[in-house]
């Protein structure tokens, strides 16, 4: 539960944090800012597209009532950005993204002839270091002190890092070699090196407030438990599209 609980926590920190720090230094203007912003805030949500492509995500859509685009879900994320140069900044950040879908047997029925029910559910967390590289100036300095951001930023960037994954199945299921109905919890979690592409704009609201949009590709693919003992590795990737707010300091 610890994984769930610090991606639903940590961009609302962030956010705190951004908020609580002291502007020493860097006081806003009218329309900009006292010196070039140092770090950046951000908090985003959007939503996570699973590939879901592996033999365990196949076997489930074969024999449940399950499509492949019910293991995508909402999002929710947040980073903390450091400018290493005019264009560059090292980003740490987290994710979290959340599939539940309820299904039954699609060839069989129970004793009663009632559908034999369960629920699946899909949740990952990557937590990433990048480095983003702005394609265009984030802003431009006014005299030796004042700083005025740009309106609009294009950016790229690339990152490494570990993502925490999920796997759950509840309710009946079939034992296709006997066709007996039995019930349990099947279950795989467990920590994954991951890597992602992303790009995405900058919009300038304010001089410390700031729109975001972005898009993150991420790779990454984890062991199974005996749960599902037969399987290979299951399919973490997938491409995540999100809106956020940023923070300038």
């Amino acid at each position: 539960m610890y994984p769930m609980r610090l991606a639903h926590l940590t961009p609302v920190t962030l956010l705190l944090a951004a908020l609580a720090v002291p502007a020493q230094g860097q006081g806003s203007g009218n329309g900009y800012l006292f010196g070039t912003p140092d770090v950046r805030f951000s908090l985003h949500a959007g939503y996570a597209h699973a590939n879901a492509k592996s033999e365990l995500f196949d076997f489930v859509i074969d024999n449940l009532t399950v499509e492949r685009g019910a293991f995508s879900g909402p999002n929710i994320g947040g980073d903390m950005a450091v400018r290493l140069a005019p264009r560059v900044d090292l980003a740490f950040g987290v994710d979290y993204s959340a599939a539940v879908k309820n299904s039954d047997d699609r060839r069989y029925l129970d004793n009663n002839n009632r559908p034999i029910e369960q629920t699946t559910s899909f949740r990952r967390a990557p937590l990433m270091a990048n480095l983003l590289v702005s394609l265009a100036s984030r802003g431009r300095s006014v005299g030796s002190l004042a700083w005025i951001p740009a309106r609009v930023v294009p950016w790229i960037g690339a990152g490494a890092g570990t993502m925490w994954y999920r796997f759950q199945q509840q309710g009946d299921f079939v034992d296709y070699q006997t066709l007996n109905v039995f019930s349990t919890t099947l279950e795989s979690s467990g920590w994954t090196p991951a890597y992602q592409g992303l790009g995405g704009v900058d919009v300038t609201i304010s001089p410390r407030l700031g729109f975001t949009a972005d898009a993150r590709y991420l790779w990454a693919k984890g062991n199974l438990s005996s749960d599902f003992r037969g399987f290979d590795r299951i399919d973490l990737s997938g491409i995540t599209g999100s809106l956020g707010l940023t923070i300038r300091l």
